[in-house]
């Protein structure tokens, strides 16, 4: 059994280490060993600064800065990962995005894989294949690049023939767009960039191209949508615990760009989490017979116990030592019994009446009610002795002292006898010198 615990427990540890680094991270594509390499990784309404946990490729660097301010006057930091990795692999690795003063913003858990050789030499151009499913906006939306292709127009050497042969990758995974959040109602582009080696020599280039987007007009007062602004203070549970929205802050939109921070009146689609890993919860904030949504992903992790294992007491062991109300339930006047498994305590509520028997308090309860079976917390259970019609101590002792006294008794026995034999044996010869 403590050797089940023991694994259980470290299944749960590696899913805790591992699972939110790798399974969840965000994946970095694009960058080879020895090609310069260079793409905005993040963008993030808020933050102004940053603190990074983990370790980015050798050879590279992250870096940071604020570029604009929205409509609602939130800083708009671009995290950047930028160098010419010398070594292939995967890293993993978490930024914390912060606020002037500190505070946490969000943190995020990123993973690249540097590749041994490139599959191109440099680019040429980038063209946007197939816009985003999402082309239609109200004013302070973040852009959504669902459905979005972007594809390259590179060149790969031929040793063969010694000439760059051109050929089209796809690289939406590469790419990055500026405006993410949107500040204006009126038509525009959003801007595609991919930052890639533009000669033979490996120099980089930003390549851009664009889509187009236009937006919906609201009532100015009418929410258009919600988003979550800050995540409940806490994010990691037990299974089976609640879930607990305290510190959270959603951010409702408006039709006139502006925007209303509320910290309550919402609800969650979770009460009670079940499930091992990272679950997804969606939050909902009904206005004015509308119902709006966000949702944010808290983790789970495996309970494991550290009490050490106590063998329950058999069906007769308990009759024969339990009192006759231990199956009674514990009232709030008893003293915390919870280290001690399985103790009788009668309720108040069943207690018998003073006919049938009187009433103590447990301190003057008499010593024959305290059951036989009770190991106290930190005591190892094999230390007591057995209750399950083991001899006690005491026992053995007796039985040894018996056994040594019937051996000697039988010690004397033979001896005894032996000296009648001699003494018979005596006789006899006296006998027959007498003849």
């Amino acid at each position: 059994m403590k050797k089940r615990l023991f694994c259980t427990f470290l299944a749960a540890l590696m899913i805790v280490l591992i699972l939110p680094v790798q399974a969840f991270a965000a994946n970095i594509k694009g960058a080879y060993v020895n090609q310069n390499f260079e793409t905005v990784i993040d963008t993030v309404v808020g933050a102004t600064k940053f603190a990074k946990g983990g370790n980015v490729p050798e050879g590279m660097k992250l870096s940071g800065s604020w570029s604009y301010k929205n409509t609602y006057g939130d800083y708009v930091f671009k995290a950047t990962l930028s160098g010419k990795p010398t070594t292939a692999g995967t890293y993993n690795f978490s930024v914390d995005y912060l606020k002037d003063d500190g505070t946490l913003v969000e943190r995020r858990n990123y993973s690249i894989t540097i590749g041994e050789k490139a599959p191109y030499d440099f680019v040429h151009s980038i063209n946007v294949d197939k816009w985003p499913n999402k082309t239609e906006y109200y004013l302070g939306d973040t852009v959504d690049l669902t459905g979005m292709k972007v594809s390259a127009w590179v060149y790969i050497y031929n040793e063969k023939e010694d000439v760059f042969e051109p050929k089209e990758v796809d690289v939406t995974d590469q790419v990055w767009v500026e405006p993410s959040v949107f500040t204006s109602d009126e038509a525009q582009n959003v801007n595609i960039y991919l930052k890639a080696p533009c000669d033979q020599q490996g120099n980089l280039d930003v390549f851009e191209s664009h889509f187009r987007v236009t937006f919906k007009y609201a009532n100015p007062e009418d929410i258009t949508r919600i988003e979550i602004y800050k995540k409940p203070t806490k994010l990691t549970y037990t299974v089976g615990e609640n879930l607990d929205l305290s510190g959270m802050t959603i951010r409702a939109h408006k039709g006139n760009g502006s925007a209303e921070d509320i910290t309550s009146g919402f609800t969650a689609d979770v009460t009670k989490l079940d499930t091992v890993g990272t679950e997804t919860v969606t939050v909902s904030y009904v206005k004015n017979n509308s119902t709006f949504t966000a949702t944010f992903d808290v983790t789970v992790k495996e309970a494991v116990s550290s009490e050490p294992e106590v063998q329950e007491p058999s069906s007769s062991a308990s009759t024969s030592s339990a009192p006759e109300t231990s199956s009674q339930p514990e009232t709030s006047s008893q003293p915390e019994t919870s280290s001690e498994p399985d103790e009788p305590v009668t309720s108040e509520s069943e207690a018998p009446s003073e006919s049938e028997a009187p009433v103590t308090s447990e301190s003057e309860a008499p010593s024959e009610s305290e059951p036989d079976d009770i190991v106290v917390m930190g005591q190892d259970p094999a230390d007591k002795d057995d209750d399950k019609g083991g001899i006690p101590f005491w026992v053995w002792i007796i039985i040894a002292l018996l056994v040594i006294l019937i051996g000697a008794a039988v010690a004397l026995f033979l001896i005894g006898r032996k000296r009648l034999d001699d003494d018979d044996y005596d006789d006899d010869d006296d006998d027959d010198y007498d003849d």
